[in-house]
Parts: C-alpha cells; structure tokens; sequence
C-alpha cells in the first residue's frame, strides 16, 4: 500500500505547501518512506527547516525506514487518548490506524503549524468548541474513557479534538471569557488524587519560580475541576510549528538521556541560547526539587516561527510525582534521582549557565511555599501529604 500525504504549513493565517511525502506499508505492516519540500517552500523569504536536524532545508529526497513517517510529522500526532478520539471521530478500521491514516485523519486539526492532505488545501477543522460546553464536554470524556458508546455528548468532545501529548482526557476550546484558544484538561476515572488542582497549583508555583509557563485558569464544573491552558502554538501571524525534543535528540523506544543531552539541542537549535540554555537549567531545577519524575522528553518542546526563529517553549505538564515512580525520566548527570542542591549548582557552572546558583537559589525559595499554594487552590491536605519528599528535598 502506498500512500502520498502533501503536507501544509501555516505561515500567516492561510496554509501554504511545504512539501510531500510518500509512505508505503507492506503486508506485515512495516512502512517506510521519504519527503521532499516544495519548490516553492524552499524558495519563500525566512522559511526554516520543518526539522533543521533530520530534515535541513535543501532539495533532494530524505528517506526513513519503518515506521515510514519522520518523527517532524508524528509529532503532530495526539498520543493515546487523542489516538483514540481520532480513530472513533473517523471511524477507521484496523488497517487504517497506522500513522500515515492518523495524520490524513488529523488534516489542519492538530497543534502546531503544519497540516496534511492527500491532493489540494488540507481539510480546515470544524467550527471551534468554546469553553462553555464544559459542563458537557467533562462528563462526555468521562464517558468515552468508560467506553460509553451511546453518551450523545460524545460527538461534541469529538468535534473538539486533542493534543500532543499525554494519555489523560483533554480537549481543544475557545475560552470567550479570555478570547484565547486553550487546552482544556479534565479529571479521569482513574484518579486517585485530585491532578487537576494539583497540576494547577504546580503550574502557579513554576511561575513564582521564574519559569515561563502558559497562562492557566481554573474552571469549577459542578464538582470536577477543569484547567484552562493557553496555547503557545498560536502566534499573532499564524501558527507556531513545533517539534519535541525526543525528535530533535532521534531518541525512540526506550531511551535514556540526560538534561545536558537536551541543553546541546538547545544551544545548537535555539535562535537565542543564552536565555533558552538558563530557562531549561531552571526548568530542571524545578522539576529535581518538585520531584516532576514525568520529565520524558515528549514533555520539552522547541517552537518556530519566522519572526521568532527556533525558541523553547513554555514549560508544562508539571506536577509532582503522582504515579510515586521515585525515579526521573532524564537523568540530571548519572542517577535519575534528586541531586541535591549543591549539585543542581555544580551543573549549572559545568552547562556555564550565567547566575546558575541565583537561579538555584530563587526555585528553592519559592517552592518552598509549596503547602500554601497547594492550598491556595483548593488541594486537599490529604493529597498535599503524599507529596512530603519536596519538604526533605528543600532541605537537601
């Protein structure tokens, strides 16, 4: 099976042909594949690499094995939960949930600036879902996790997609209070703390901490709350395109990597490496002394535009260790595990990040408030004490 896929990129507020690719499945299900960039695309005043690692902008044909999609294109893909919604919205069969289908599936619905089409301008997404079907849009996810195929509300969360990212339930809308698109992100069945508060209080916290987060806002529906995340994807010209850092650093499958890993990445990418370099060490200051163990690499993010160029993105999908994994995703220099604050110095001197103890010093002062802003937003005690360990980290 061959399947041809024009990809589309939102320069401005129109989409514009960026190039094409081809993906051919065998019979056992193993794909590989190739892209080249439009003509056009190459030639067009400040555009970048849709991949300035794997896929530089330059002519000729760049070719991958299985699964036959570069990652630059997966990346616009929803993990699991969003798979999920897309799969049911468009009913595919089996055999048509291979990524190549998903991101013809997807067409200009997802974050992020590209779009994808089989022959002419990529299918435009429907009318935008606001925010005040939350209500409705909450106990519709509720449903679906469930598996509650007769919930009529279903469609509506249909209608509103998802997002990069994650396996929790969440939802794509427009916030009229606001006027901004945001990531609405909702409790799950399987809860057995309150992570939605918890992930809000966190985020405010980063904030004190000097971390540059999306603006956030708290929304009570009935009993269940549900935070409200500003995109960083829309630019005032169009639409960033962003790629994680697992692409950026080719890691897939089961990897290991280290903060210093994605600090290379950063300085080689970055249009501005001295203010990125110093937002990821602060980022990982924050995450050692939170204990954010969920720090995988599809959680750090470079967006561009061509006013902007390569930036980090904000910081997000931050919250202590809920799943009590005890151990980090990325390694801060050896270990997976709390370095310690002197040793958080250490590597800020060896990435020769300016004011590295400074910035040490401003986490750990404003983490140490945690408590209170945990309760601030409403966390329980009993769920703020099964997060005891960062009082003995601020102590370490």
């Amino acid at each position: 099976m061959i399947i041809r896929i024009e990809v589309w990129i939102a320069l401005d507020d129109e989409h514009h042909p960026a190039g094409e690719m081809v993906c051919e499945i065998d019979g056992g299900g193993r794909g590989r594949g190739a892209f080249r960039y439009a003509p056009g695309y190459l030639n067009s005043p400040g555009a970048s690499a849709l991949d300035p690692i794997s896929l530089p902008l330059q002519e000729g044909e760049f070719s991958i094995e299985h699964p036959g999609i570069f990652p630059a294109f997966e990346d616009s893909l929803p993990d699991d939960w969003g798979r999920r919604l897309l799969v049911r919205k468009h009913r595919l069969p089996p055999q048509q949930q291979k990524l190549p289908h998903l991101l013809l599936a997807l067409g200009a619905s997802g974050l992020g600036a590209l779009a994808y089409s089989e022959q002419g301008a990529p299918r435009q997404p429907e009318e935008r879902v606001s925010a005040l079907y939350l209500n409705r849009l909450v106990e519709a996810a509720e449903a679906f996790e469930r598996g509650d195929r007769s919930d009529t509300d279903i469609n509506l969360l249909l209608g509103a997609g998802s997002s990069p990212g994650g396996a929790r339930p969440k939802a794509l809308v427009y916030d009229e209070a606001t006027g901004e698109h945001c990531l609405a992100k909702f409790p799950s069945v399987k809860d057995q703390v309150d992570v939605v508060r918890i992930e809000a209080a966190t985020l405010a916290l980063a904030a004190q901490a000097g971390l540059v987060v999306p603006a956030t806002r708290l929304v009570e529906c009935g009993s269940r709350p549900v935070l409200l995340v500003r995109r960083f994807d829309i630019a005032p010209l169009g639409r960033r395109h962003m790629l994680s850092l697992q692409t950026l650093l080719k890691a897939s499958g089961y990897y290991q990597a280290r903060y210093v890993d994605l600090l290379q990445v950063v300085r080689k990418v970055s249009a501005d490496p001295k203010t990125d370099s110093e937002r990821l060490f602060r980022q990982m200051v924050f995450n050692a002394v939170i204990h954010n163990t969920d720090d995988h690499l599809k959680n750090f993010w470079m967006t561009c535009t061509r006013e902007e160029g390569w930036r980090l993105s904000p910081a997000f999908d931050l919250v202590p260790d809920i799943g009590q994994r005890g151990e980090h995703v990325l390694f801060f220099d050896l270990d997976p595990i709390f370095p310690g604050r002197a040793n958080l110095e250490r590597l800020g001197r060896t990435w020769g990040i300016s004011g590295a103890a400074t910035i040490v010093e401003e986490v750990f002062t404003s983490v140490a408030n945690w408590r209170r802003a945990f309760a601030n937003i409403g966390v329980s005690e009993k769920d703020t004490e099964q997060f005891a360990e960062i009082d003995d980290y601020l102590r370490r």
